[in-house]
């Protein structure tokens, strides 16, 4: 099609049969036929002249025209089409190989086509249309594509006013929540220092009452030892007397030595166990670091056994295969950190548990030396029992049925628990630990009923 075909195209539309050019404010007879309301006015002759229809001449009464909103808004767009065609013509390009403007478009190719191009045999079955049919294709769906669009914004926009809605209120109350959480921990923190103070208060209550007995008790001594003195001196100078003298007053000198002799030093029940107190939520906070623990069946002495969830161990019959002491290393081995593990100790005579430098790092072997355990040792003797240290020589306390053990690497520190009364038994000194360190367990051959000592590694989920 010719450019200036397809300019003339655009006037066989919506035009006016009198003014020949797009409809200004049309009306529409009763007739069916349509003018622009000038057009159809400026027909008429006289002030009283009657007005028909320049089409098919009836009969038009003023009165009846009705405005063509429809046809005024298409001559509106086709007027505004002719003028942006009549501008885009300039700007049109040209066909390198026809020298002709390129105003169809081929949409297969999506490409802008001359008439002669357009007449080529690859484009002989695709669909080529006027460039401005095109435009109105793709703009319908462009507009579509719009719609679709602001339609899926508007679903956005009201999902978003709805979650600022539920959120919004949250967010305001964040100051308030924040502010409960500080609270909160405020009061933990006060609960906890008033504990540890009231504990404090406690403890140097009861070491001014053990000091009181003490220097009481030592009182006591004192006046003994000088009463014994008083009599030992007494005796001297009978005996430095003459015989005479001597015999007559070795009664008066024995008066009372026999008391002094039946009068035995009493210390009682020995070193006094200090009362212990339960800090609250220290439980807690060491079961965060829980280990789970297992036995390492390669580092079993001769005369243990090793269960096969390898969290149990008894001493059994002497296995001659192999070398090695009579205590066992945790499978684990801990190079930094905050570790906890927990074990039951039964009913054993003596037992032996904490941490161990590993040997196979230090030595190349499994051999296990005194030096490198940081333990804490038991023993039960009837209604007795000892407890002592590996860094010190005893600790008073009451028999243990369940120990924990609390190992902080970076602190070098190893510490001690009551796990079944949730109290401190002992901290080792810090130290700097070198390298990896591992569990370490050791139990006695048999307990008081000659029944094979062991003891059980507690299970994560206890």
């Amino acid at each position: 099609m010719a450019a200036k075909d397809l300019i003339e195209s655009f006037k066989a539309g919506p035009t006016c049969s009198l003014c020949l050019d797009y409809f200004t404010d049309p009306v529409t007879a009763r007739c069916g036929h349509s003018f622009c309301i000038e057009c159809l006015l400026q027909c008429m002759e006289g002030a009283d002249a009657t007005l028909t229809c320049p089409e098919c001449k009836q009969l038009i009464q003023i009165s009846n025209l009705i405005p063509n909103k429809d046809l005024q808004q298409l001559s509106t767009t086709r007027k505004r089409r002719r003028h942006h065609l009549l501008q885009s013509l300039e700007n049109l390009t040209t066909c390198d190989k026809h020298g002709k403007k390129e105003m169809l478009f081929c949409e297969e190719d999506q490409k802008l086509l001359c008439e002669s191009c357009s007449l080529a045999p690859e484009h002989k079955d695709h669909q080529v249309v006027p460039m401005d049919i095109a435009i109105d294709k793709y703009k319908v769906m462009l507009q579509e594509k719009w719609n679709i669009l602001k339609k899926k914004e508007k679903e956005f926009r009201m999902i978003l006013e709805k979650m600022k809605r539920i959120t919004d209120p949250y967010m305001d109350n964040f100051f308030c929540f924040k502010q409960a959480l500080k609270y909160e921990y405020k009061k933990i923190h006060e609960f906890l220092e008033d504990e540890k103070r009231l504990h404090l208060q406690l403890l140097e209550q009861e070491t001014r009452d053990k000091e009181e007995k003490n220097e009481k008790k030592k009182d006591e001594f004192s006046q003994q030892i000088k009463l014994i003195q008083t009599k030992i001196l007494d005796i001297q100078e009978k005996m430095d007397k003459n015989p005479l003298e001597l015999i007559k007053g070795v009664k008066s000198s024995l008066e009372g030595v026999e008391e002094l002799l039946d009068q035995e030093p009493d210390l009682e029940d020995g070193p006094e166990i200090w009362t212990t107190y339960r800090t609250t939520g220290f439980k807690k906070m060491l079961l965060r670091h829980y280990r789970d623990i297992t036995l390492d069946p390669e580092t079993v002495g001769p005369h243990l056994i090793v269960s096969e969830d390898l969290k149990q161990l008894k001493c059994g019959i002497a296995n001659n295969e192999r070398d090695g002491g009579v205590g066992v290393l945790g499978a684990q081995t801990f190079t930094s950190g905050r570790h906890y593990w927990e074990v039951e100790l039964g009913d054993n005579i003596k037992w032996e548990v904490g941490v161990c430098q590993d040997p196979l790092s230090t030595r190349g072997n499994l051999s296990i030396l005194v030096e490198d355990i940081i333990a804490l040792e038991g023993f039960r003797f009837e209604d007795n029992f000892l407890m002592w240290a590996s860094e010190r020589d005893d600790i008073v306390s009451e028999a243990i049925e369940k120990l924990g053990i609390f190992l902080d690497y970076e602190d070098g520190n190893v510490t001690f628990y009551n796990a079944t009364e949730e109290i401190y038994i002992y901290s080792s000194p810090k130290t700097v630990f070198q390298g990896p360190l591992r569990p370490y367990f050791c139990i006695s051959i048999h307990n008081q009923e000659n029944i094979p000592g062991s003891l059980i590694i507690c299970p994560k989920s206890n």
